[in-house]
């Protein structure tokens, strides 16, 4: 029985991390990576005229798990954290942050960084709640971090992912379409109203973060017709979004194994591994333990990963590690002896 394997850890190779841990990084060798990388197919993760694809994490999520569209973020999410849970609606994240002034800006920090409370987070929304009530607009809770709006009809808004300014500025990041104006005066609103919230009175007292403000993305309606079920499929991950996929295209589901002993070909003939718990730390990485993760990788993974190709045991596998390619490599393309030049 074939075996493919994905793996994925997105922003690993980033070139800026690359050219910032110069000689320290050089001094570093890592046989098997390069190995896989000399050998296997190259694909530019660039459109045929030069321009970056849509390459922010869920547009990635869905190519890699071959589904022919992007799943809209909140309608995914909400499909896996709602009994009530309808495709016919629209849904929308509007999730907790701070805002904090930078000069004549505001820099956007996510909520995975505030420690909110339950208590917090469900206090905030009965406020906002109460609020917007003659709007009709209504935060459903699904977690102290992840909360959302359901609408009976779709809305032209157009938003830029939590990920993509979480700790940048969000000056020309704001909501367009021709809705965004009332969206734009809602986030306006209920930034005022949590500025005076007792709970946000009580974190200042605290000398905790302020959650001051609601980020609006990953809009959308789930088209159920459209996903493309994966029953011998299993994600390795305990991302929300990659096991609301797969649950949604007929897939398994597990954490991302500790060690490689722990992780079982047999489990399924696809399997996509991605480390989530590196993958949210890796901005915060020291120039050290972003070295030590490359250690982990080689050892832990490409080591492995390569002896099972070699042993036929892997039919195919892909590798994307943020350096803007994805590697493709079976057995066969093992026996490229003239592939010497190292591409890492």
């Amino acid at each position: 029985m074939s075996k493919a394997v994905t793996f994925w850890l997105p922003g690993l190779l980033d070139s800026q991390r690359i050219q910032e841990a110069g000689p320290a990084f050089k001094s570093k060798d890592f046989p098997a990576l390069q190995i896989l990388f000399k050998k296997a197919d190259l694909f530019p993760l660039q459109s045929n005229l030069g321009k970056p694809q849509n390459r922010d994490f869920y547009s990635t999520a869905c190519q890699l798990f071959h589904q022919s569209s992007t799943l809209p973020v909140a309608a995914t999410l909400a499909s896996q954290l709602f009994d009530d849970f309808t495709a016919d609606d629209f849904w929308l994240k509007i999730d907790p942050v701070q805002m904090v002034p930078d000069r004549d800006t505001l820099v956007l920090i996510p909520g995975k960084d505030l420690e909110i409370k339950e208590s917090e987070a469900k206090s905030l929304i009965e406020s906002f709640n109460q609020h917007f009530e003659q709007d009709r607009v209504r935060i459903e809770y699904g977690s102290p971090t992840d909360w959302f709006l359901r609408i009976k009809q779709p809305i032209d808004l157009h938003t830029q992912s939590l990920e993509a300014v979480s700790y940048r500025s969000i000056e020309g990041n704001n909501p367009t379409g021709n809705a965004a104006q009332y969206w734009r005066q809602l986030l306006n609103e209920a930034s005022m109203l949590f500025f005076n919230h007792e709970v946000n009175e009580s974190r200042r007292n605290d000398g905790l973060a302020e959650i001051n403000g609601v980020w609006l993305w990953g809009e959308g309606q789930l088209n159920h017709n459209a996903l493309f079920k994966r029953e011998n499929a299993m994600i390795w991950s305990n991302d929300h979004y990659l096991k609301s996929m797969a649950a949604l295209c007929d897939a398994r589901s597990t954490p991302f194994p500790q060690t490689r002993q722990a992780w079982s070909l047999e489990e399924g003939e696809q399997h996509l591994l991605m480390p989530d718990t590196i993958y949210y730390k890796l901005e915060h990485l020291s120039m050290e333990e972003w070295l030590e993760t490359l250690d982990w990788l080689e050892n832990e993974w490409m080591k492995p990963l390569l002896a099972l190709l070699k042993e036929k045991k892997i039919n195919s596998l892909l590798l994307e590690l943020g350096d803007g390619y994805r590697y493709h490599i079976q057995p066969q393309h093992l026996r490229r002896f003239w592939r010497i030049k190292n591409r890492l």
